[in-house]
């Protein structure tokens, strides 16, 4: 990245060659457009999806579910204990932050009255 940084006087091009790194043109096709002019390769049809049985689909489904390691009951149970644990520490933290900021707030405006 630091490579292509470049002094004033180096143009672009230059500042790409020393970093080892070429423009490549674009393929035709590659973004639903050919780079422009009409071309055998832009005038075809897009290509069709391949479609996909619902019950072959379910059937992966379920395979891929079966290889995912899933946590324990207990396990589940302990972090979401933790989880509201840490978040009750959280609000009472922010709780007390807010009303010490209160009180210092009330306490100058009450010097100017």
């Amino acid at each position: 990245m630091c490579a292509l940084i470049r002094a004033p006087d180096k143009s672009l091009k230059e500042a790409m060659a020393k970093a080892g790194k070429t423009r490549q043109p674009a393929r035709a096709g590659a973004s639903g457009q050919g780079s422009g002019g009409s071309s055998a390769a832009g005038a075809s049809a897009p290509a069709r999806r391949k479609t996909v049985n619902p019950f072959k689909f379910i059937s992966e489904v379920r395979q891929e579910g079966r290889k995912v390691t899933w946590t324990s009951r207990n396990e589940t149970i302990v972090s979401s204990i933790f989880v509201l644990v840490m978040a009750t520490i959280a609000a009472l933290f922010f709780f007390g932050v807010d009303s010490l900021i209160g009180l210092v707030v009330n306490f100058l405006l009450g010097l100017g009255a």
